[in-house]
């Protein structure tokens, strides 16, 4: 077959596959202010991280490093969850990535080709849609509750176990709304994947930023290390968003298969970034909890704001994003783009009708809302 024709099948096939057609979002603000459809909040890096990736440069630390990543940053990791109560993953268990779309599609792939399906929420990142949709992976969804911040029903879950799609794939905090499975639910879904021989892909990235509520992962539940694989970006919100590091943590089996693969995609992450990522870690207690309090008051005030648009608040205790369900979402989004804002659709997410605002520390989201008043 010539090589013009190979060229336009593969266009053709690429264009045919819905999965892939999911828009890319970008994690990082494209300019401060009016950019409000990012994950996580954007500031500039402290100096100090900045001087700590210029001194890994000046010393060398330019080449090559070891896959998983540099040993500090991987132990900062390890101590970074058990802070968040996963006991069961120590330092050899953490993965370094080059930012969350790279946890997403090692994680689909690398899993789902052994089990051979996954099952997405209905309502998710598109990012997720995009890792599911690369190689053949048989792709379900779960039935998502509306009232309760569009997380997928524990009945769906099952459902999809009993039926013999053995992986789930779940976000908590939700990355449309923010919000959570409570820890009754996590104790829940944790014996039903022992039950059921199965395993969960579990994107914890947003659980920062859960405020006046309880943060359970199921990577916290005793003994699912070996059933639970965890992801997130390595300390969100301190200036390391265009820096691209994340990170994956797996049982031995599961860990190997993607540190593998990603030997294959990536090599490795940039060493610099890796070392500014381990200032990160030193400063970060400090600098979050005051971050997270600014942004919760913000949050406050925008839900205070929300009735004057007779728009209607999904569930979400993440402090850092608003999801609005609006009478005229097309008109809205009009007036936002017009006034020159950026916002999520939650049509991207698979949830039409429904805008995501990012709440940020110069109260930009709150201009986006006179806007639309």
């Amino acid at each position: 077959m010539p090589g013009s024709q190979t060229k336009e099948m593969i266009i053709q096939r690429h264009m045919a596959n819905e999965l892939l057609q999911a828009p890319i979002l970008l994690p990082v603000q494209r300019a401060q202010g009016q950019d409000l459809s990012t994950d996580q909040p954007t500031m500039q890096p402290d100096p100090a991280i900045v001087e700590s990736a210029a001194t890994a440069l000046e010393q060398g630390q330019t080449h090559y490093v070891d896959v998983p990543g540099v040993a500090p940053l991987r132990k900062a990791l390890a101590a970074y969850l058990k802070d968040m109560g996963l006991v069961g993953y120590e330092q050899a268990n953490v993965l370094v990535t080059a930012g969350i779309q790279e946890c997403r599609f090692l994680s689909v792939q690398m899993i789902g080709e052994v089990v051979g399906c996954v099952a997405l929420p209905e309502v998710v990142h598109p990012g997720a849609r995009k890792a599911a949709g690369v190689r053949q992976i048989d792709v379900r969804f779960l039935p998502v509750d509306a009232g309760n911040g569009m997380l997928p029903r524990l009945s769906g879950m099952r459902e999809a176990l009993e039926s013999g799609c053995k992986l789930l794939y779940l976000e908590s905090p939700a990355r449309l709304t923010g919000m959570v499975f409570d820890g009754a639910t996590v104790k829940e879904i944790a014996g039903m994947i022992e039950e059921l021989d199965a395993v969960v892909i579990w994107d914890q990235g947003l659980a920062p930023w859960v405020h006046n509520s309880r943060y359970v992962s199921l990577g916290a539940q005793p003994g699912v290390a070996e059933r639970v694989v965890v992801f997130g970006e390595a300390w969100p919100g301190i200036g390391l968003e265009s820096w691209f590091v994340g990170y994956l943590a797996a049982s031995g089996d599961w860990w190997e298969d993607m540190r593998s693969q990603k030997q294959v995609i990536s090599i490795c992450t940039s060493t610099p970034s890796q070392f500014a990522a381990v200032k990160a870690a030193e400063m970060y207690g400090d600098l979050h909890a005051a971050q997270l309090e600014e942004l919760a008051q913000g949050r406050h005030k925008v839900l205070e704001l929300i009735g004057r648009l007779n728009a209607e608040p999904l569930a979400g205790v993440s402090a850092n994003l608003v999801a609005l369900r609006l009478p005229d979402p097309e008109q809205a989004k009009v007036v936002l783009r017009e006034a020159g804002f950026s916002f999520a659709d939650g049509a991207d997410f698979g949830a039409p009708g429904v805008l995501r605002l990012s709440v940020t520390a110069d109260d930009a989201i709150v201009e986006a809302l006179d806007q639309m008043a």
